[in-house]
């Protein structure tokens, strides 16, 4: 093996811990979102964004029932946090 470069199982096991560490950062955001908008309909304020305030589209609604973002600041929001 030459001087600087990563035995293949090593790398290999640093590539399926890091994806891991994606799918979990993943689904923890999507159970969020799920309990903010369950939390959000309770309230009476689904359909509209958590943001902005602004009605979310129907078309998004239909597509992600769970949404509490509009399309904008979502985008926003997932630029933002990257």
């Amino acid at each position: 093996m030459s001087r600087g470069f990563r035995d293949e199982d090593v790398t290999q096991a640093m590539t399926d811990k890091a994806m891991a560490d994606t799918v979990s950062r993943v689904l923890e955001q999507e159970a969020e979102q799920e309990a903010r908008s369950a939390d959000r309909r309770q309230h009476g304020e689904a359909g509209s964004c958590e943001d902005c305030g602004r009605p979310i589209g129907a078309e998004r609604l239909a597509a992600l029932p769970t949404s509490t973002r509009c399309v904008r600041c979502q985008s926003a929001w997932e630029q933002a946090n990257r």
